[in-house]
């Protein structure tokens, strides 16, 4: 039976692990900062700079977009956007996750205009970009300095974990079960539509109830599925490794019972959302779960 707590305990989770709640921590830290407000007013004439050459057609057709923009609220973005990499990430990865920011209706080309005005802001030393070698890929890392408990706030950031009340009802197709934000219900960047959906099966799957097996992750531990060859794999690895442990105590220690919310692709196919639980996961990630609501089954021949 759900409860109060339940609910405080889900707002809490949310405000913790979702990133739309830590960008404004973020943001509140750089303003708090004198040297990153100037590093900020830099990067504003930077880009002024930058948006005032003559370039190719194309490229001054995107650099037309930035001009109906707020440049300072877009560099701010910038830093908001790149102080997630505190560790290097490559440069592809950080500016796909952040070409959102800038609101384009094409995705490639906010892609190539992130990149680009990452490439101008880089003199500001609020981040690094670096290449270790000729044949080594671009990374990126921050320099922005943040508190250690921001810090700890980022690295729990990428994924949310389960409900530990029921979601929502889903009411349209910019609705998402969690109780402090909505999201589009169909996955990839542009292919949102308020066409018809079935939000009756959506609902009824988000209101499935599961549990962790507790005595499977005492007897069995989590391995990787793929072949650790690099100093970088193995890091990876163990930081998710981490990372899940510490979800499946809390999932434990908030009652044992929670939910997945659920999206679609283009094509109608249901994904349940999360990452270091997820009932679609490794083999491992699905045997760690169990209904919540368990029933005797009968009528099964011994």
């Amino acid at each position: 039976m759900e409860t109060l707590g339940d609910v405080i305990r889900q707002e809490l989770n949310e405000e913790h692990y979702n990133r739309k709640h830590i960008d404004g921590k973020i943001r509140k830290e750089i303003l708090n900062n004198l040297d990153m407000v100037l590093k900020i007013r830099q990067g504003v004439e930077m880009v002024k700079a930058y948006m005032a050459g003559t370039y190719y057609a194309s490229k001054m057709a995107r650099i037309a977009q930035l001009q109906r923009m707020d440049i300072e609220a877009m560099v701010m973005d910038m830093f908001v956007g790149v102080s997630y990499s505190q560790r290097p990430e490559l440069f592809t990865s950080v500016t796909a996750q952040m070409s959102a920011r800038l609101g384009f209706s094409d995705r490639t080309e906010a892609i190539t205009t992130v990149a680009e005005l990452l490439a101008v802001l880089c003199p500001t030393d609020a981040f690094d970009i670096t290449k270790e070698s000729r044949q080594a890929s671009l990374m990126v890392v921050s320099r922005i300095p943040l508190s250690d408990e921001l810090i700890k706030f980022i690295e729990n950031s990428e994924f949310l974990p389960p409900m530990v009340c029921e979601p929502l009802e889903l009411v349209h197709n910019h609705s998402s079960g969690y109780l402090t934000h909505n999201d589009s219900l169909i996955l990839g960047s542009g292919n949102h539509h308020d066409g018809d959906l079935c939000l009756d099966v959506l609902n009824t799957i988000n209101k499935v109830a599961f549990s962790l097996d507790t005595e499977f992750l005492c007897k069995v531990e989590e391995e990787p599925t793929f072949e650790l060859d690099s100093q970088d794999k193995h890091d990876q690895w163990m930081r998710f490794k981490k990372q899940s442990y510490e979800f499946y105590k809390l999932m434990n220690q908030q009652g044992n019972r929670f939910y997945f919310c659920n999206k679609v692709d283009k094509r109608g196919r249901i994904y349940a959302q999360g990452y270091h639980l997820n009932p679609q996961g490794t083999a491992f990630k699905k045997a760690q779960l169990e209904l919540a609501n368990k029933e005797l089954v009968c009528g099964v021949p011994s």
